[in-house]
């Protein structure tokens, strides 16, 4: 299983991170300077007519440890998107920067301030940078909730193939008359259905939890009514007269392992 702990704790502080570029990267929009240069008489063109002047030192070193930062966060940002959310790979890297037009510039473009640009509104155009860097950090920011999302779903396949293949276990003891041993594996495929349900519910358990506090806490927590833990809390009363010296009814057995291949 992925550490989730890890990777969350990797991206907080790759968000952290973009706080700082953003508001470095406002303050150099803000601070660097704008002129309108038109065409020369007679002359028009399409390209845009606003050019930013060279930054003075403060701002290219202000400038400098901005762009540092941003190639830290978009290296590390695209190794996580690659690895939990390929089909965003693209979106994530068009973000970086755009060759193709100026009108649609990447962070990268806007840092280096590579292309003059159409509007003279610096807000605009701060408006227009932030939007683009926050594309990159919201599809970052879900990175988390997609391995919760896909390793709930992994446990669930896994805690489904467990359980069919002890209940096939089961009916196959069944069908040599050793009842005993068929009801206790049904029993073990009954509790590891609860502990998936538990994991799909996202709720809290103990390991050594058995049948009992699990179909509480399912029943606490609403995900089952009364007459569901009745039922349940009956089958686990099957189990344990086949876990312990106490004498064992063949309908009963048969009666659990054909309820609990009918619950998963």
């Amino acid at each position: 299983m992925t550490d989730l702990t890890l990777i969350s704790r990797e991206i907080d502080n790759l968000e952290k991170l973009a706080c700082e570029i953003e508001e470095s990267g406002l303050h150099l929009i803000n601070s660097a300077k704008l002129n309108y240069k038109p065409d020369p008489p007679r002359v028009s063109s399409p390209f845009p007519k606003n050019h930013w002047e060279p930054l003075s030192s403060e701002l290219q070193i202000i400038q400098r440890d901005a762009i540092r930062k941003y190639q830290k966060f978009y290296s590390a940002g695209l190794f996580f998107v690659k690895e939990f959310n390929f089909e965003k790979v693209d979106e994530f890297i068009d973000c970086y920067e755009n060759k193709r037009s100026r009108s649609d510039q990447g962070v990268m473009d806007y840092l280096q301030f590579r292309h003059s640009s159409y509007s003279s509104d610096k807000s605009e155009i701060a408006k227009q940078f932030v939007g683009k860097f926050e594309l990159q950090r919201s599809i970052l920011s879900s990175i988390p909730f997609l391995i919760k999302i896909k390793e709930m779903n992994l446990r669930e396949i896994i805690s489904a193939d467990f359980v069919e293949r002890e209940i096939d276990e089961s009916e196959y003891l069944f069908a040599k008359s050793h009842f005993r041993a068929a009801g206790a594996l049904a029993g073990v495929a009954l509790e590891q259905h609860l502990r998936a349900l538990c994991d799909k519910y996202q709720i809290d358990y103990k390991k050594k939890d058995t049948i009992e506090p699990l179909v509480q806490k399912l029943y606490k927590n609403k995900k089952i009514d009364g007459s569901e833990m009745k039922k349940i809390q009956y089958l686990a009363s099957i189990r344990d007269k086949c876990d312990h010296p106490s004498d064992i009814n063949e309908g009963e057995v048969k009666e659990l392992i054909e309820k609990v291949k009918k619950m998963i």
